[in-house]
């Protein structure tokens, strides 16, 4: 029985490390499952908040930080003091509101870890969506990069875990808009295993569809 108790002990303890090992890949997680509840309107949505809170607010070693994610402890805070301004207002606020506001703490993440995330991407074997969203530009534009960011979520997230996903603020970040030749956002791109671009979307009401369509085809001719 006292065997058994500490492998019990020694399990929890490790599965609680990996939990909270990979820093980034925790807080997205959350955040991403929150961001799409919210726009479902899901009840468990208020639950997500929660646990999106306490993981964000871990305390995480500072080397770690700089050494394997590649940012400052400046830049995390200001990551945590965005997001404490979003809960502030959730209670003032439309639902419509919380989504765009949401959107922007979202990309504002992506813009955080942008090297780490950039190189764990492309050193992926799996089919690559890269999603070239933005955090300035007209309100119609904002609009439709919010909405197709959530299609796009709820595309790469349904379970089959088949792809690897970037969600990239282009306004902020326009390395890989210029490498790839796309200019207009929304827009996503779908790399194979070597980083090839296999298929194109600029600026496409129909873009999930589209991809959904694309996605279709690929599995009829295999």
């Amino acid at each position: 029985m006292k065997i058994n108790i500490k492998l019990f002990v020694f399990v929890l303890i490790a599965v609680s490390i990996n939990i909270y090992s990979q820093i980034y890949e925790s807080i997205e997680k959350t955040a991403a499952e929150y961001f799409v509840n919210l726009s479902n309107k899901d009840s468990k949505s208020d639950d997500d908040l929660l646990k999106l809170k306490e993981i964000l607010f871990k305390n995480y070693d500072k080397a770690e930080l700089e050494s394997k994610y590649q940012i400052s402890t400046n830049d995390f805070g200001s990551l945590k003091n965005h997001f404490n301004e979003y809960e502030s207002k959730l209670r003032s606020i439309s639902s419509d509101s919380a989504l765009f506001l949401f959107n922007q703490w979202y990309l504002k993440l992506n813009n955080t870890f942008y090297d780490y995330k950039v190189n764990k991407f492309f050193s992926s074997p799996k089919t690559k969506v890269l999603f070239l969203s933005a955090s300035m530009s007209c309100y119609c534009t904002l609009e439709m990069c919010k909405n197709q960011l959530l299609d796009i979520l709820k595309l790469v997230r349904s379970g089959s875990d088949e792809f690897s996903y970037l969600v990239i603020d282009a306004y902020e970040n326009s390395d890989l808009p210029m490498k790839f030749e796309t200019l207009f956002v929304p827009s996503v791109l779908v790399f194979d295993g070597n980083n090839q671009v296999l298929y194109k979307i600029e600026y496409d009401e129909k873009m999930i569809i589209n991809l959904n369509n694309y996605f279709n085809n690929l599995k009829t001719e295999k």
